[in-house]
């Protein structure tokens, strides 16, 4: 009999232990907090004043914050208020708490005056119900910048002849800016046209001629667009041209003899005379003179022709993608003698 009683004393015991954890089940489940407003994204300009709005009901004695991320994959975040209050310095930030007793809700409002550009971000509405657990909400506040092109995109970008190109323009700015570019000068775009709509300058199979600065603009209607100058620098085998490649002049009278060269990088121009490299001395005068990074004028100067002197010249020009050859040829003219009659 007493095993009896005292098996269904510890039965009674269980069955109240038992309806009081599930007691506490209940009324854990009712007590969470659920946040049932919050604002809606907000887009505004650098200067503008915002307010953030969250509601929560079911509040009880939990306490309730704002904090403040710059994107949703950014894990730290910077807590702006606790209840009714600010937890920072800025006397821009300011928050208001306004509690409903009768339904135990509570809203809690973030203001921010004078927004500046480094506001923009994730915004969180946030209830601690425990040390590992938190019911949140979020909002983005978006601010309207002007175009910025950002670093990545290049100033100078380097091709060889024949190659293809791509380069891309990156800029940032809200709303998102949108890319194209133009010739320095307002130059033909090797494609055709004078504006290319594309984040991207693509050119096909490079040519020298495609050398030269070409704009990057960004522009998204907030302030001025930006804009950014890439140089595009194409190398290429040197080339040359000769406007006189016979030339004719008497014994002991000077004579010049030029070759224009083009090739990037510059090339080293030498000049030889039956497969000897020539010098300059007392006779001979060697002079480049580059007109541009790309060019240069060669000139050999001969102080007094002798009948050495006459023949065949080459200027030799040498980059490190190959070299080019010009042959001049120096000749004594026949003067013709007038016949006795």
């Amino acid at each position: 009999m007493e095993l009896k009683a005292s098996l269904r004393l510890l039965s009674q015991q269980l069955c109240a232990i038992l309806l009081l954890l599930e007691t506490s089940r209940v009324w854990s489940a009712s007590a969470t907090p659920v946040i049932s407003h919050i604002s809606k994204d907000v887009v505004a300009s650098v200067g503008d004043n915002v307010e953030f709005n969250c509601t929560v009901e079911q509040l009880g004695q939990m306490t309730v914050s704002w904090a403040k991320r710059a994107n949703e994959s950014d894990a730290n975040s910077v807590v702006l208020s606790v209840n009714g209050m600010s937890t920072l310095p800025d006397s821009r930030y300011s928050v208001e708490q306004q509690k409903d007793a009768s339904s135990g809700s509570a809203t809690y409002t973030l203001r921010m005056e004078r927004i500046e550009a480094s506001d923009m971000g994730l915004y969180e509405c946030q209830v601690l119900v425990s040390a590992t657990n938190k019911v949140t909400r979020k909002l983005n506040l978006l601010i309207k910048t002007p175009p910025v092109i950002s670093e990545q995109t290049p100033r100078t970008t380097l091709v060889t002849e024949g190659q293809n190109l791509e380069v891309t323009c990156h800029a940032n700015g809200f709303p998102k800016p949108t890319i194209s570019w133009a010739r320095e000068h307002n130059a033909i775009m090797p494609a055709g046209g004078h504006v290319l709509a594309d984040p991207t300058l693509r050119i096909k199979t490079v040519h020298r001629l495609d050398r030269g600065g070409y704009y990057c603009i960004a522009e998204n209607g907030e302030g001025q667009p930006d804009k950014r100058l890439v140089r595009v620098e194409v190398e290429f085998r040197p080339q040359i041209a000769v406007q006189r490649p016979k030339v004719a002049q008497m014994l002991g009278h000077s004579v010049e003899l030029e070759c224009l060269v083009e090739g990037s990088p510059a090339p080293a121009v030498v000049w030889y005379r039956n497969g000897v490299k020539l010098q300059s001395d007392r006779q001979h005068e060697i002079a480049n003179t580059a007109s541009s990074f790309e060019t240069t004028t060669s000139v050999l100067r001969i102080a007094s022709v002798s009948e050495g002197d006459f023949g065949d010249y080459y200027c030799n020009a040498t980059n490190k993608l190959g070299h080019a050859d010009a042959r001049l040829h120096l000749f004594q003219p026949v003067i013709p003698v007038p016949s006795s009659s």
